[in-house]
């Protein structure tokens, strides 16, 4: 099964439960027997996710991007992972199943790992390829971020993403791009469940066209579109931050924030709660991209 994962978030995966292969731009992913964590003592705690103790745990003070740390999926999962040597184990627990490590490795572990790396900053947006630039969908829960993503790709739209999203800063462009992240999406919600597979995925990284962020409103209302300006896409970005963690740089990362509302352009998108004027807030949304008065 874990073949489908050739690629996540900009790197190659290698699953090899015998050999350890070098690979350029890739993490190497393989099986190990149990062993003890007693020397993991330093512990982080996260808030129950999808019906589960999950914590991050090092050897060493928190200072896990320069040493070995362990993400624990209580009685489910472990995956011990090395920053340094691009390197991911999983223990298998006592209600392992191979649907579950995809789940957290794809969903959870590889964001964590590139966060902490430093990496990449990452957004929880949905969003879609149209005319070779990442269009992005964001919103508060329940605002119909998997709704719109599901929408462009049914209009043959490319996915990049339907949850997370990695983005950074491209020196040599001087532009704030991203990279494509999986090829599954859930129109849907259930737990521990990466979604359904699209085969309209494009691997890659593209600069960022603008972002939506998505307000639902009552169903009589039209569709409607705002530019976002100053602090508002600052606190819609805030907002939308994937990894909240205490032990990352918060200095760093709110100087980034700052430049990404600076460079990428915002617009608040009032999307009337009534599905069947989805086909017109989509037209409105391809005429807005088009520079045509909407």
């Amino acid at each position: 099964m874990m073949h489908k994962h050739s690629y996540a978030y900009g790197h190659k995966l290698v699953f090899d439960s015998s050999h350890k292969k070098k690979v350029e731009g890739g993490i190497y992913i393989s099986k190990c027997a149990p062993l003890s964590l007693n020397n993991y003592s330093h512990k982080l705690f996260f808030k129950t996710n999808q019906g589960r103790t999950i914590f991050i745990c090092s050897p060493s003070p928190l200072d896990i991007e320069k040493s070995k740390w362990a993400f624990v999926v209580e009685d489910c999962i472990t995956f011990v992972c090395d920053i340094k040597e691009k390197s991911i184990c999983y223990i298998e627990g006592e209600h392992y199943s191979e649907k579950l490590m995809e789940y957290w490795l794809v969903h959870i572990v590889l964001p964590l790992f590139w966060t902490l790396e430093g990496s990449f900053y990452f957004l929880h947006t949905g969003s879609v390829l149209i005319e070779g630039k990442a269009v992005l969908f964001m919103g508060e829960s329940y605002a119909g971020k998997s709704t719109m993503t599901d929408l462009f790709l049914q209009k043959q739209h490319p996915l990049l993403s339907d949850d997370k999203l990695a983005t950074f800063y491209d020196d040599k462009s001087k532009m704030f791009k991203v990279y494509a992240s999986h090829p599954y999406h859930r129109p849907y919600r259930a737990r521990e469940d990466l979604g359904k597979r699209s085969e309209n995925f494009q691997e890659g990284s593209f600069d960022i066209d603008r972002l939506y962020w998505l307000q639902p409103v009552e169903s009589d209302k039209d569709v409607k579109i705002t530019e976002l300006k100053g602090i508002k896409k600052f606190e819609r970005l805030r907002y939308s931050t994937e990894m909240h963690l205490s032990l990352l740089d918060s200095k760093e990362r709110f100087n980034y924030i700052t430049q990404f509302a600076n460079h990428v352009v915002m617009y608040e998108l009032e999307v009337p709660n009534d599905l069947s004027k989805l086909p017109k807030v989509y037209d409105t949304i391809m005429k807005h991209l088009r520079g045509e008065q909407v």
